[in-house]
């Protein structure tokens, strides 16, 4: 008797790398498209185990939200998606592999694929501003939010008691760089935030703050058009108290110079302002 021998066959694998927008909405997707699909398999590759609603993380800097209103753990939402967090160290097309590194320790693990999904995201562009990348809060993670709230109350604190007036001005500067949307909803949140909390510092009054949007463009808000750029402008105008500054107008990027002339930033952030670069991205 021949016993015929059917040999098992590998699952066709899809690795999605990215657990932004991009990676979770196509793993929502090709879960849903693929339900059915016994011989495939889905992973993704993320930097964290859950999804943040970037669009909200002003909200978390302004106390407006609390942070679970913003995320959702990635295996909750994907129920029939193999989540992996960990760094992607490597991408080895010829042999259709990505390598990982997982944990504290940085355990490194080989995922072979049939079929990949590259969704990294971007990261903030400085520009080559020198300093900026050490001096600006970048507001891209959860971490960012959290890190410009607690510096905001800093900046307040340390202002209510500081004696010298120059001194005083300089922590109660705040400079958000890029007029796009995440520029603008960040401003008006810190401005908002940072006017709300005064009553609970008795040294401190509105007249003494300055609360700046810088943006290269003809008008904020590009997206929408330079019209409404323009409405949303005079806005935040009357929401700042005259103490607005759109500039660095032209098509050309945002030099150092440019940015540190503007409104006498080079004094102002230089000594202890609190300066948010938000939007400009590139990818990463």
């Amino acid at each position: 008797m021949i016993v015929q021998v059917k040999r098992r066959l590998r699952k066709k694998r899809i690795v999605i790398l990215g657990g932004g927008f991009g990676g979770v909405y196509a793993a929502i997707h090709l879960e849903k498209l693929l339900a059915r699909q016994s011989a495939v398999e889905i992973s993704l590759v993320s930097r964290d185990n859950f999804f943040l609603f970037t669009p909200m993380l002003h909200e978390i800097a302004a106390s407006d939200l609390e942070i679970t209103n913003i995320v959702n753990p990635l295996r909750k939402l994907l129920r029939k998606v193999e989540v992996l967090v960990g760094e992607v160290n490597e991408i080895d097309l010829p042999n259709k592999r990505v390598l990982i590194s997982r944990g504290y320790r940085n355990h490194s693990q080989e995922i072979d694929y049939d079929h990949l999904v590259i969704a990294l995201g971007s990261i903030t562009n400085f520009y080559d501003i020198l300093g900026l990348i050490d001096l600006a809060v970048p507001m891209k993670s959860l971490r960012d939010a959290i890190q410009l709230r607690a510096q905001i109350l800093r900046h307040l604190e340390e202002a209510n008691f500081e004696c010298n007036p120059a001194e005083r001005q300089s922590l109660l500067t705040f400079v958000v760089a890029g007029g796009g949307f995440a520029g603008v909803e960040t401003v008006a949140a810190l401005n908002d935030f940072v006017r709300e909390a005064l009553p609970f510092y008795p040294a401190l009054g509105e007249d003494m703050l300055r609360v700046m949007l810088v943006h290269s463009g003809r008008a904020i808000l590009p997206e929408l058009g330079e019209s409404l750029g323009r409405y949303s402008e005079k806005v935040l105008e009357k929401r700042f108290h005259h103490c607005f500054a759109s500039v660095c107008k032209g098509a050309r990027p945002i030099t150092r110079k440019r940015i540190l002339a503007s409104s006498r930033l080079a004094q102002r952030v230089g000594r202890g302002g609190l300066c948010v670069c938000a939007g400009h991205q590139k990818s990463g």
